[in-house]
């Protein structure tokens, strides 16, 4: 029986999973590129160091989200170019926000009446008298990129409850006159998708998303607008520019001809 290598003992997940990651990750950096045909089971066996059901059950996976292609007697190809799947770049300002999000498609799954959001994940603001709670995907090119749970102050959004239903509400509250956001501060954590985030992202239980909580305020610093968004891993990417806020780096001197 092959010995399995022992970093993959020290993950929980399932070992077919792993294989599967590895297998995207060569992939998404075009190791193996669109169109291509991958190794074979005994190149993958030989490179891995797992048995070959473990391989099928990665292969299985993959070509269940339309990553490969298997096809008799020919092998198996990359079906899908996952190089510039990582489209979103997650906001650093509330600008790049708006920008972001002002022509993304909506599907509503939920909305109702609540009377206040959940606890943010840092304190920041004071909780409103009553606020509309709703449910929704986010989809770029019909594919969903995120799932989101907004909290949204009653008398904004009853004040054109069309608009925030069907389009997104940061850059619908970014056009209002009437609306002054005078605070905003977003926290990102990673963690695992649940069997209902799963669904709606069509991705797997337990893969890898980025878990986004943020908040609006308003000049009296009441929350007017509460968000727990979770995305796939799989289309975010994070830039942060580190010298922002810094002042400007000092030249070196330059050393004269004569070492003065």
């Amino acid at each position: 029986m092959k010995k399995v290598p022992e970093s993959l003992h020290r993950n929980r997940m399932p070992l077919y999973l792993q294989m599967a990651k590895l297998m995207r990750q060569k992939i998404e950096s075009q190791e193996w590129r669109y169109g291509e045909q991958i190794p074979t089971l005994d190149e993958l066996e030989k490179e891995y160091q797992v048995s070959r059901i473990t391989l099928r059950g990665a292969l299985d996976y993959l070509e269940e989200f339309g990553i490969i292609r298997r096809t008799r007697g020919r092998g198996t190809f990359v079906a899908k170019d996952l190089s510039e799947e990582r489209w979103f770049k997650l906001a650093n300002t509330l600008d790049e926000l708006v920008e972001k999000v002002a022509d993304l498609n909506v599907q509503l799954l939920l909305i109702e009446q609540a009377e206040k959001p959940p606890s943010p994940a840092f304190p920041f603001g004071e909780v409103g008298p009553a606020y509309r709670h709703l449910k929704r995907v986010h989809y770029h090119k019909e594919v969903p990129y995120c799932v989101i749970d907004l909290y949204l102050d009653k008398v904004i959004f009853d004040s054109d409850p069309q608009a925030f239903s069907a389009a997104p509400v940061v850059s619908q509250l970014a056009r209002r006159d009437d609306v002054r956001i005078a605070g905003a501060k977003q926290v990102t954590r990673v963690a695992v998708a649940d069997e209902e985030t799963a669904a709606h992202l069509r991705i797997g239980v337990g893969e890898p998303i980025a878990d986004v909580c943020r908040t609006f305020v308003d000049e009296n610093d009441r929350i007017i607008y509460y968000a727990h968004i979770q995305y796939p891993t799989h289309m975010i990417q994070i830039e942060t520019d580190l010298m922002q806020g810094a002042s400007a780096p000092r030249k070196k001197r330059q050393k004269s001809g004569d070492g003065r």
